[in-house]
């Protein structure tokens, strides 16, 4: 008996993925198409195949051509009442395209199928002119694999919704040691490609309190576990991050910078908001001079290295003192 293709998908799992996948897509699939996407083989799917033409009330149409075999669900008449805006369901594809990378696989298949179901809902004049083609994709270097970090996901997503609290497990380093807390999050944030959470760290019993001055984030990646208590967070205060309109994402005390750029990245600079204060100064030499509120030294830091020699930070002097040791000790190791 030649292997399974998938050893943990059970058979009633393939048959919903298939029936699904053809019902919401009004379109033919070859066998081969079909039988890669389920994750097993051709004769597994055609025994499904069977099975859908017999037992739902759809019928399924087969075409063969050049030896391969196509199938087309012909979904039952439907009258649907729900107004569904074709512009609005192109953006929602347009986000899950954008997504995909940074959800664990399931959690964006589910997205995907989730429009595919929203798709049959257009109305009957704009579903044959609908087009769901991807338009957009997402780029990164050294990206995080969030696939096993999907339960402490859905987790968190449980208690941000339920506003429960829960002990989460960090692990900061690699080889570092594993710290327990009793946490209320609030919020999941995508920052530089990356999965954050952020919350309060509070009391472990009794009524929460909160234990820190502001909210504490927590790299996703890096949690190790999330167990949801039945402790409720409603009374906490909510932080809006959008109402965080400086520079940083790691919250310090506020200070005013000065930053100076050279005329070959002066173009970068000026098309961004890095600030809702910032003031623009053209310069002489070509250059600009950045004026901004920033909220993390640290980020500041690695925010002007990351332009080499065509940026140089003016102010504040203590913070331009240490970028300057930075990059004695880096030449020291060259």
């Amino acid at each position: 008996m030649p292997e399974k293709y998938d050893q943990d998908a059970r058979p009633d799992e393939k048959l919903l993925k298939l029936f699904m996948l053809l019902l919401f897509n009004d379109k033919e699939f070859s066998l081969t198409y079909l039988a890669e996407t389920i994750n097993c083989s051709k004769q597994t799917v055609a025994r499904l195949l069977r099975r859908i033409d017999e037992n739902y009330p759809c019928h399924l149409l087969e075409r063969k051509s050049n030896r391969q075999k196509f199938y087309h669900l012909q979904r039952p008449s439907m009258s649907f009442k729900t107004a569904i805006d074709p512009a609005g369901l192109r953006q929602l594809a347009l986000c899950r395209d954008l997504v995909k990378g940074l959800l664990p696989k399931e959690d964006w298949e589910l997205v995907n199928m989730s429009l595919q179901q929203a798709k049959t809902n257009l109305p009957r004049a704009d579903y044959s002119s609908y087009q769901d083609a991807n338009v957009g994709t997402r780029l990164t270097r050294g990206h995080i694999n969030y696939q096993t970090k999907q339960k402490q996901l859905a987790e968190l997503e449980k208690c941000i919704l339920n506003r429960k609290s829960c002990m989460l497990s960090y692990q900061k380093d690699l080889n570092g040691e594993i710290k327990n807390y009793a946490y209320a999050p609030q919020m999941l944030i995508t920052f530089h490609d990356s999965l954050y959470v952020s919350g309060w760290i509070v009391s472990e019993a009794g009524p929460v309190r909160i234990l820190k001055e502001r909210p504490a984030k927590f790299s996703v990646h890096r949690i190790t576990e999330v167990t949801a208590q039945n402790r409720s967070t409603e009374e906490l205060p909510v932080k809006d991050l959008e109402e965080n309109a400086d520079f940083g994402f790691l919250r310090d005390e506020p200070f005013k910078t000065k930053i100076w750029f050279s005329k070959e990245v002066m173009t970068y600079i000026s098309d961004r908001i890095w600030s809702d204060d910032q003031k623009i100064t053209p310069q002489e030499d070509g250059g600009i001079i950045l004026e901004m509120t920033a909220l993390s030294r640290s980020e500041l830091i690695s925010f002007v290295l990351s332009f080499d020699f065509k940026a140089r930070l003016l102010e504040p002097s203590d913070l331009a003192a240490e970028i300057k040791e930075r990059l004695l000790k880096t030449l020291e190791k060259y």
